[in-house]
C-alpha cells in the first residue's frame, strides 16, 4: 500500500491546480456570452419595451394635425345644395417642434433603457457564474477531502493491528469522517442552490458551455469621466430631457392654433366658392396650471438625475476600494499559501507516521489545510465579484462581453 502522504499529496495538487487555474483552461467566448444574455426572455422584452417607445417617438415626430374633408347637403324647394370643404389646422403655436424634440428624447431613450437592461443582466448572470463556479469548487473539494479520510481511516486501521495506534486514534478518525460527510453534504446543497438560480439565467445554455478568461479580472481601474455615460445615467439624463421637451408641448397648448379651409359646392344652380377660418377663444382653460405641472416635474427629474449621480460615483468609488482591497488579499493568499500546499501537507503526514504528531493534533491540521483551501475559494469569489462590480459600475460590462446595443439588433 502507498504512503498516505504520495496519494494526498496528489490530491492536493489537483485542489490547487483547480483552484488556481480555474478558468485559464476555458476559452474566451464573447459570442457565447453575447446570445446567452441576448437571448435571455428579460432582456427580449426590453427589447420589445424599446422597441415600443422608438415607435411611440416616430409617432411624435408625425404632423400634429391632419387635413379635414367635409361635406354639406341640403334641399331647398326644388333645388339641390350641396358644398365641399378642405380645412387644415396651422401650428402657429410651434407643437410639432416641442413634439419632435420628445421624440428625439423618446428614441435615445429606448436604446439607453435597453443598454441598461442588458447590462444588468449581464451582471446578474455572471454573478451567479462565479457564486456557481464558487460552489462547485468547494464540492469537489469536500469530496477530494472525504476521499482522503477514507484512505486515512483505513491506514489507521492497519497502524493499529501493527500496534502503532491506539483505539482511540480510530474513534477521532471516524468522527471527522462524520463531520466530513457533513461538509461534503452541504457543499452539494450550495451547489445545487447556485445550479438553480444560474439555469433560471440561461436560455437554453448549460454552465458547462460557458467560460470566462481570467484576463477579464485583470484591468487597471480608474474614476474617470466615463461612468458618467452609464447607461442607467444615460437613461435618467433622457428622462429629464423628455421631461423639458413636455414643457415646451404643455406651452404651446396655451396658444391658439386657426384652422383655415376652403369650400366649394353650388347654391341656387349657382356655383359657391367660400373660405373658412376659426379659432379656439382659450378663456374658460388657458393651460397655464399644465405648464406649471410639467416644470415642477421636470425639475423633479432633474434632482432625481443629480441624486442618482451623486449615489453612483460613490458606489464606483466603493466598488473601486474593493477591488483593490480584495485583490491584494487575494494576491497575499497565492503567494503565501498557494505555491506551498503540497509541501505542507507532506510534512505533516510524515510527521504524523512518523510519530511525531498525534491522530488528533493531526486530523487538526488536516481541517485548517482545508479551510485554509476554502479561504482560497472564497477570496478568488470575492475577487471576481468585486471586479464585476466595477465593471459594470463603470460602464465598461458591456464593452468587456461586446454586448451588441440596440441598434444592431
Amino acid at each position: 500500500m502507498r504512503p498516505l502522504w504520495i496519494r494526498s499529496k496528489r490530491v492536493f495538487i489537483a485542489v490547487s491546480l483547480v483552484l488556481s487555474t480555474s478558468y485559464v483552461n476555458a476559452q474566451q467566448l464573447p459570442e457565447r456570452w453575447q446570445q446567452t444574455v441576448q437571448q435571455h426572455p428579460s432582456v427580449q422584452a426590453a427589447q420589445e419595451q424599446a422597441e415600443a417607445l422608438i415607435q411611440q417617438g416616430q409617432q411624435l415626430n408625425q404632423p400634429l394635425y391632419n387635413p379635414t374633408l367635409s361635406s354639406r347637403l341640403e334641399r331647398e324647394g326644388d333645388l339641390n345644395n350641396y358644398a365641399v370643404g378642405l380645412s387644415q389646422t396651422i401650428d402657429w403655436s410651434t407643437g410639432n417642434e416641442a413634439r419632435a424634440s420628445q421624440s428625439d428624447a423618446m428614441t435615445a431613450l429606448a436604446m439607453s433603457v435597453y443598454r441598461q437592461s442588458a447590462s444588468e443582466h449581464a451582471k446578474t448572470l455572471l454573478d451567479a457564474y462565479v457564486h456557481w463556479f464558487d460552489a462547485k469548487r468547494r464540492y469537489d473539494l469536500a469530496q477530494q477531502q472525504e476521499q482522503f479520510v477514507q484512505q486515512a481511516i483505513k491506514l489507521v486501521s492497519e497502524r493499529r493491528k501493527a500496534g502503532d495506534l491506539s483505539a482511540i486514534d480510530e474513534q477521532l478518525t471516524l468522527l471527522a469522517l462524520s463531520q466530513q460527510l457533513q461538509q461534503t453534504a452541504s457543499a452539494y446543497q450550495q451547489l445545487q442552490s447556485s445550479q438553480a438560480k444560474l439555469n433560471a439565467l440561461l436560455p437554453g445554455t448549460a454552465a458547462n458551455e460557458l467560460s470566462l478568461s481570467e484576463d477579464m479580472f485583470q484591468f487597471p481601474p480608474d474614476l474617470t469621466a466615463r461612468w458618467q455615460q452609464h447607461p442607467a445615467i444615460k437613461a435618467a439624463y433622457l428622462k429629464w430631457q423628455l421631461k423639458r421637451a413636455d414643457i415646451d408641448w404643455k406651452r404651446s397648448l396655451t396658444t391658439a392654433n386657426p384652422t383655415v379651409g376652403v369650400e366649394a359646392g353650388e347654391s341656387d344652380n349657382e356655383n359657391v366658392i367660400g373660405l373658412t377660418f376659426s379659432i379656439p377663444l382659450q378663456l374658460r382653460n388657458n393651460y397655464s396650471n399644465a405648464v406649471q405641472a410639467a416644470s415642477r416635474e421636470a425639475l423633479a427629474e432633474e434632482k432625481r438625475l443629480i441624486a442618482l449621480k451623486r449615489q453612483w460615483e460613490a458606489s464606483l468609488k466603493s466598488s473601486l476600494n474593493n477591488y483593490r482591497f480584495v485583490k491584494k488579499q487575494w494576491q497575499s493568499w497565492q503567494q503565501n499559501f498557494q505555491a506551498r500546499q503540497a509541501e505542507s501537507m507532506q510534512l505533516i503526514e510524515q510527521s504524523w507516521l512518523a510519530g511525531d504528531l498525534s491522530t488528533s493534533d493531526y486530523l487538526t491540521a488536516m481541517q485548517q489545510r482545508l479551510d485554509s483551501q476554502f479561504a482560497g475559494i472564497g477570496l478568488q469569489t470575492q475577487y471576481r465579484l468585486a471586479a464585476i462590480e466595477w465593471l459594470y459600475r463603470s460602464g465598461k460590462l458591456s464593452e468587456t462581453l461586446e454586448l451588441q446595443p440596440l441598434s444592431n439588433q
